[in-house]
């Protein structure tokens, strides 16, 4: 931490560096500038009031997040363009890899040496996802189409934070800990079908449904429990079922020798007469 520089289209920025959770001081050759710390509460109030629905998704008003970023900033709106990719630098809690989010129970550190943070998040249940997306869905719109976005991810995080050791409450991390939060919580509670082959179909993946809910059906588990268990003792226990429960054999299809009425012409191989038998069942 501590002086850096940065070279963006062309423009030349010293910034004074100390964390996020400090202020930001931003000097270029033609002004001298600095934020305060971006905090959770701010980040998702602009977000509600900068993202709206648009046919290929959600769509982000950059200029208004940057304006919000800039509140209080003595600077006229040719300064602010300038200040605008150190602004959404700042909002976004820099640009360095999110980490890996922990396994369920683990502590996930939020904070830095000097201002430590650390959650400990729980998967959201469907009742309070439900719960979540109804909420999200009746706002203050007349419009039943209308979906809030910002308050259902609020609940999500909500619902998903079992510990918070933290200096402060949630509302005051500092922009790396919310995005370190968010992206944790996302990946937690949202399955990506891109990167799980076993969602993307095919027979193999209906054959890896079929085996995992048949042993949930069985023994009452999650899908989640049947993928952690060691897959000897998966093989185990499809081999016990099957002694006790074989597969059903596919049935035969019915043709038209089944019909109860049904007039069955054999011919027998030596030769002898057609032999008419009547088939009744």
């Amino acid at each position: 931490m501590g002086p850096l520089e940065l070279n963006l289209a062309g423009t030349a920025y010293r910034l004074d560096f100390a964390g996020f959770h400090r202020p930001l001081g931003i000097a270029t050759d033609t002004l001298a500038v600095t934020l305060p710390p971006w905090t959770y509460r701010r980040h998702m109030d602009t977000l509600r009031l900068c993202t709206a629905p648009s046919a290929s998704g959600l769509r982000l008003d950059s200029r208004a997040l940057c304006n919000a970023v800039l509140t209080g900033v003595d600077a006229d709106e040719a300064a602010r363009r300038e200040l605008a990719p150190i602004a959404l630098w700042w909002a976004a809690g820099g640009d360095a890899p999110l980490a890996q989010p922990p396994a369920e129970g683990e502590w996930l550190d939020l904070g830095s040496y000097d201002n430590p943070a650390r959650v400990r998040l729980r998967p959201w249940t469907e009742h309070q996802r439900l719960a979540a997306l109804d909420a999200s869905l009746s706002g203050e719109h007349d419009d039943d189409s209308w979906f809030d976005p910002v308050r259902y991810l609020e609940s999500m995080v909500d619902a998903s934070v079992a510990t918070l050791d933290a200096p402060s409450g949630l509302d005051d991390l500092d922009a790396r800990a919310t995005a370190l939060l968010l992206h944790a919580t996302v990946a937690l509670n949202v399955i990506d079908e891109e990167t799980d082959p076993l969602l993307r179909g095919g027979e193999a993946a209906r054959q890896c449904a079929a085996r995992t809910l048949r042993l949930c059906q069985v023994l009452g588990w999650t899908p989640a429990k049947v993928w952690a268990t060691p897959a000897a003792e998966v093989d185990r226990l499809l081999r016990m079922l099957d002694l006790l429960q074989p597969t059903a054999q596919t049935p035969r299809r019915r043709s038209l020798a089944d019909h109860p009425d049904a007039t069955v012409i054999r011919i027998d191989d030596d030769g002898d007469d057609e032999a008419v038998e009547r088939m009744s069942r």
